[in-house]
């Protein structure tokens, strides 16, 4: 049986045809790889091979040193479908005839109906349809992961976008790089944000007066800031194995 995944999962291909790495890139949970391969704790863990603080974690994750996601996520481990892969369950509808067949990997997520057969069958159909409508909530439009039954062991914290998640991890390396040049050497925020083109409306024109740049400047290093700061926390609770998890 195929590993299930809530979100998207990596296309990975084979050791003699890898999937190139936009494929690989379009899930979430190459981005959990990326951003804890940013968390210095969590990197300091691999180092001593998973001593420390963050023993359990690294247990779990290993290695995250190494640049090639296929290898961590796959391999004869299957790390990416036992970290985040949901729990496989024979489970479709089963009859009960005994409270002792009930079985614990059911998890919360199932139904369980007393009916009296000595109703008819129309009726016990309609009454079956009624509660149903009531507790299944069907699969229009996209729940939000914080209210997802998940039974994976690293469920995701909440909703996301890979395109926002790819784009601040790309602000954030920007950030850092220029972070370690000498200071008569840095680009001011708004700079970094109109190398990037991070904001298309924001970007200098030949007809700008003062005031526009001024404005344009103000945007850019806004933006900036704002992608680093959540890009930061969510590099902060990978080591508390949530992801994605910020403040926006």
């Amino acid at each position: 049986m195929k590993s299930h995944f809530l979100a998207i999962h990596p296309l990975i291909g084979t050791k003699q045809k890898p999937s190139p790495l936009h494929l690989q890139q379009r899930s979430v949970y190459y981005w959990w790889w990326a951003y804890l391969r940013r968390n210095t704790e969590y990197l300091q863990c691999c180092e001593t091979k998973g001593e420390g603080r963050l023993s359990a974690l690294y247990a779990d994750f290993g290695d995250v040193r190494e640049d090639d996601f296929r290898i961590w996520w796959g391999g004869s481990a299957q790390r990416g479908a036992y970290l985040f892969a949901e729990r496989k369950t024979d489970l479709t509808v089963n009859k009960i005839d005994a409270a002792n067949e009930w079985k614990e990997e059911w998890g919360e997520n199932v139904l369980v109906v007393a009916v009296n057969l000595d109703i008819g069958r129309r009726k016990i159909q309609s009454m079956f349809a009624k509660i149903l409508q009531n507790e299944h909530e069907g699969k229009r439009g996209r729940k939000a992961m914080g209210a997802v039954d998940s039974t994976a062991r690293y469920p995701l914290h909440r909703n996301f976008s890979v395109y926002n998640l790819k784009r601040m991890l790309m602000v954030y390396d920007a950030y850092m790089a220029n972070d370690s040049l000498p200071k008569n050497e840095r680009l001011k925020l708004w700079e970094i944000g109109e190398s990037m083109k991070l904001v298309p409306s924001a970007m200098p024109k030949k007809t700008d007066n003062a005031y526009d740049t001024r404005s344009n400047h103000n945007t850019m290093t806004m933006t900036v800031s704002r992608y680093v700061k959540n890009a930061k926390v969510i590099i902060e609770h990978t080591a508390e194995g949530r992801f994605p998890f910020s403040t926006a």
